[in-house]
């Protein structure tokens, strides 16, 4: 049974995949326009009847008149390779908290920091490098750290933080600043490692944060005041919520369950008015969210089935308007797409199929003029992206190839320089890596085995 019963209300109008997109020039651009100059009257030459002269000085004339249209036809006509994402841009650089995103103050206390996004496998740190984390196949959580050489995206070799990790760790940021790990123990218990210093050869500390019989990867975010919160699912397929009792305070409030199956991993984002939102896929195939009832509260809504037949966790990102989009990949492996109607409004377009032969965990990353890339692995172990196209990102991409021969994505990230780079498992059970050589563009590297390790391929 395919994900999605037809199309839903799609948010632009049918059109074929394979239309050719233009890439925007810039947010908001206006057009320009080239007003008519008036010339100044020449004075008559009363020693010489120079015709050189005048020519001279009326083809000057004509070169200032035209240089306007010449630098207009510049600035409008810019030509995007083929396959370049439309709208991405690097993100702010050059200020970054230690925790490695640049944040919003907190609303009850303007020196802490409220982090626009959700915990990830990989995340900028205070000098915005990179910093990936993973388990290894002997269950511990292993770290490596972007270099500082400016060539690109090298990494230092991996330092044991310790742990018994069943499942995947993700990194967030507190309000302090403080980059913090989270993993699911062997014991089904959720671990923290908090003030995770990678730069200075991690930190052994791991925190018994309880929860029961816990399994798969948890879910991390900020509240609108700057609590984290953890989401994460049960063995017997219940939804589980964690989170701090304070801001500064390294205090947790007791389990809560909701009234909601997962059958995969879920994900969490805070929405435009700072309502967290919960994305998750049951047994049952349909995908339901769950909202706070209120900022930073404690009590959640009942869940929103959004339809869809999913066959894997979702991915969730905002876009340039506010409004959430999610993605999955239903039965037949081909990526199924939803986006809010209007910002934080929680109602639905209505599902859209893009298509691909695709498996495992899709990423989807906003650039800071708000368009959206997807990356997902084909059943060949082959990165393919997709991409908002045009000024009006309203259709998408054909399915570009990233290349790769891996067994299973672990992160995607865009460095301090605007670059994607993306982490993948290969077949044998090393780290691989593969980037953008610049940033906006269809120029990637190669993919690189030199990271090493010995990590989970499933």
């Amino acid at each position: 049974m395919p994900l999605f019963s037809g199309r839903g209300r799609s948010e632009r109008p049918s059109s074929g995949r394979g239309e050719s997109q233009q890439a925007e020039t810039g947010p908001g651009a206006e057009p320009l326009s080239v007003e008519t100059q008036r010339t100044m009257p020449m004075p008559p030459v009363r020693r010489h009847n120079d015709h050189k002269l005048l020519a001279l000085a009326g083809i000057g004339g004509l070169v200032l008149i035209a240089a306007p249209i010449v630098v207009f036809s510049q600035v409008v006509e810019q030509p995007v390779p083929p396959g370049d994402p439309a709208g991405l841009e690097a993100p702010v650089t050059g200020e970054y908290s230690p925790g490695g995103v640049v944040g919003e103050p907190s609303p009850t206390s303007p020196s802490l920091r409220v982090s626009p996004l959700p915990g990830a496998p990989s995340r900028l740190d205070g000098s915005g490098r990179v910093v990936l984390v993973a388990t290894s196949t002997s269950g511990s959580v292993l770290t490596s750290s972007q270099t500082d050489r400016p060539s690109g995206p090298e990494f230092d070799g991996w330092v044991d933080l310790g742990a018994s990790a069943a499942g995947d760790p993700v990194l967030a940021t507190n309000a302090i600043g403080e980059m913090t790990a989270f993993v699911v123990g062997t014991d089904g218990r959720l671990l923290q490692n908090r003030g995770l210093e990678p730069a200075l050869n991690g930190t052994r500390r791991w925190r018994d944060l309880g929860g029961a019989q816990l399994v798969g990867t948890p879910a991390v975010a900020q509240d609108a005041d700057g609590k984290l919160v953890v989401v994460a699912r049960g063995a017997d397929g219940s939804l589980q919520v964690l989170q701090q009792t304070a801001v500064v305070a390294d205090t947790w409030s007791e389990w809560q369950r909701l009234p909601a199956p997962a059958a995969h991993d879920p994900a969490l984002y805070r929405d435009s008015q700072g309502k967290l939102r919960i994305f998750a896929s049951g047994p049952d195939g349909q995908l339901r969210t769950i909202s706070q009832a209120s900022t930073s509260a404690a009590e959640w809504h009942v869940p929103q089935e959004l339809g869809a037949s999913a066959a894997g966790p979702p991915a969730v990102v905002m876009d340039l308007e506010g409004r959430l989009r999610v993605f999955a990949l239903n039965g037949s492996g081909s990526l199924a797409h939803n986006v809010e109607t209007d910002a934080a409004s929680n109602a639905w377009v209505g599902w859209e199929d893009l298509g691909g032969r695709l498996q495992g965990k899709p990423f989807a990353t906003t650039g800071r003029r708000g368009g959206v890339a997807v990356h997902v692995l084909d059943r060949g172990g082959v990165l393919r992206e997709v991409y908002q196209a045009g000024v009006d990102r309203v259709k998408w991409s054909e399915w570009q190839d990233r290349g790769g021969n891996v067994a299973r994505a672990v992160s995607v990230i865009q460095d301090s320089q605007g670059r994607f780079v993306v982490h993948a498992i290969g077949k044998t059970g090393g780290m691989e890596r593969a980037y953008q050589r610049v940033p906006s563009s269809s120029n990637w590297s190669e993919w690189a085995a030199d990271l090493g390790g010995a990590f989970r391929t499933g």
